[in-house]
């Protein structure tokens, strides 16, 4: 059984996303044979570079969109990842002619898209399966032949026939509470402060760090706020707003993944303003670091975490008093119980053996090309006739 696992951001960009896609291949090696297709980096044994226009390309900075709308930077940012994800897909397309693959794990939705337009191109039928990273409804799916759910919620309102449900996963030995941590004292932060730690991209749109700065302005003589994540266009202001709310009392970083387990060790208590996540790895990284996790009471959290603190982050203030009324020793109970949510749910060697079983079902089940209906051999042969006649009229023209 050989599987090809498809992530076009990963070499240039560190999201949730891109750390699925890594851990997924590092913890199926020497189980599945399996090749990782990423958009940048270096070659190595069993990672394949297919080169693409990337999101972060300067070429792709001066995206024009047609009128005024309040949506314009969303819009070139969706334009942006479209570019990368189709240039990508063509890039990948003789390595995987040639790879001769039982499946093709595409983790976004254009690269899903063409690679399934082109399979009547493979030798050999593959299956292709979707990871639905993004919660996108059933109606709106790509065309694939499975779809991995990451959240019993999600998979609730999925494709029923194609999904099945795998959650993301986290490495109990590298998150795990009591490990040492010189955090603290490289960024100076003050002994007797509690440690207050976001991850993720650093915007307003989605993670909503603007809201967590906000909510910890008038608790900044207790708590001290570390913001850790991917910069965005969004992010000047949002360090400007820190700097006017929290002063000294606030840290904007990025950190590599490997570094994220000594961060989280520095911290007391995890918080993301989002509204909503499809998953959220952050959470259960946390969790697995023993951290309490305060986040949106949207049922998909809920399930995903357990063990939190659940509240409507959309309302002013109310972060503010969960913060505020909680003691030390509240969170302290919290985390531990989030750690053995993790520890039974979320840790590695469950997962491997829930993707080498689904993978082996997936191969093992047949796939064909769709034969066209009367209704679409009508209308192709329409669409021939209607050519044959336009290229008539341009000879004769000529």
């Amino acid at each position: 059984m050989k599987v090809a696992l498809l992530c076009s951001g990963l070499g240039t960009i560190a999201r949730g996303h891109e750390v699925f896609a890594r851990s997924l291949f590092e913890l199926l090696d020497g189980h599945v044979d399996m090749t990782l297709f990423k958009g940048a980096g270096e070659p190595r044994e069993r990672e394949l570079v297919a080169p693409c226009l990337p999101r972060n390309s300067p070429l792709l900075q001066h995206i024009h969109i047609a009128g005024q709308t309040r949506w314009a930077d969303s819009m070139r940012e969706q334009e942006r990842c479209r570019i990368e994800h189709e240039t990508f897909a063509y890039a990948a397309l003789p390595a995987l002619l040639a790879g001769d693959y039982d499946i093709i794990h595409c983790l976004e939705q254009e690269v899903c898209t063409l690679i399934h337009a082109n399979r009547h191109l493979f030798r050999r039928l593959p299956r292709i399966v979707f990871s639905n990273g993004g919660a996108i409804p059933a109606a709106d799916l790509p065309p694939c032949d499975f779809v991995q759910e990451h959240t019993p919620h999600n998979h609730r309102f999925s494709a029923k026939h194609k999904a099945f449900m795998i959650p993301h996963g986290v490495d109990l030995e590298r998150f795990r509470p009591g490990l040492p941590s010189s955090f603290r004292e490289r960024h100076q932060i003050p002994a007797d402060a509690e440690v207050v730690v976001s991850v993720g991209t650093i915007g307003i749109n989605h993670k909503r760090m603007d809201h967590v700065i906000r909510e910890l302005a008038p608790l900044k003589d207790r708590y001290f706020l570390v913001v850790a994540g991917q910069e965005s266009a969004e992010t000047p202001g949002i360090k400007a707003l820190g700097r006017e709310l929290l002063g000294d009392r606030v840290l904007f970083t990025t950190v590599e993944h490997a570094a994220l387990p000594e961060l989280l060790a520095a911290a007391d208590v995890f918080v993301l303003g989002s509204l909503f996540e499809t998953f959220g790895i952050a959470y259960i990284e946390a969790m697995a670091m023993g951290l309490p996790v305060v986040c949106t009471e949207h049922p998909n959290q809920q399930q995903i975490v357990q063990q939190g603190v659940f509240i409507d982050m959309a309302r002013g203030g109310v972060l503010t008093r969960v913060l505020r009324d909680t003691d030390k020793q509240t969170w302290q109970r919290i985390g531990k119980a989030g750690r053995l949510v993790a520890e039974q749910q979320y840790g590695l060697p469950v997962l491997r053996q829930l993707y080498v079983q689904h993978y082996q079902r997936i191969a093992n089940t047949p796939v064909e090309l769709p034969t066209p209906g009367a209704w679409q051999r009508v209308r192709q042969h329409g669409l021939n006739l209607w050519k044959s006649a336009r290229d008539a009229v341009r000879g004769r023209a000529h």
